[in-house]
């Protein structure tokens, strides 16, 4: 991988930047850099540890009640 494909695929993963910002960064069109980061997300485990499953019933009521 590209030096400046890895610095994009990692500031896409830590949501530093967005998708339009990364694919520019790369010189890829935005389709092929969704595409490039979908597989570098299967290769690479999420870098957060959820404590327990009630902060996922919380994101999902604080969700609700916005609306």
């Amino acid at each position: 991988m590209r030096p400046e494909t890895r610095k994009a695929m990692e500031m896409l993963f830590t949501a530093k930047w967005n998708v339009p910002t990364a694919a520019l960064h790369c010189g890829l069109s935005w389709k092929e850099m969704k595409i490039t980061f979908n597989e570098y997300c299967h290769f690479h485990p999420p870098t957060y540890k959820l404590e327990s499953e009630d902060q996922i019933e919380y994101a999902h009521l604080a969700v609700y009640e916005e609306n």
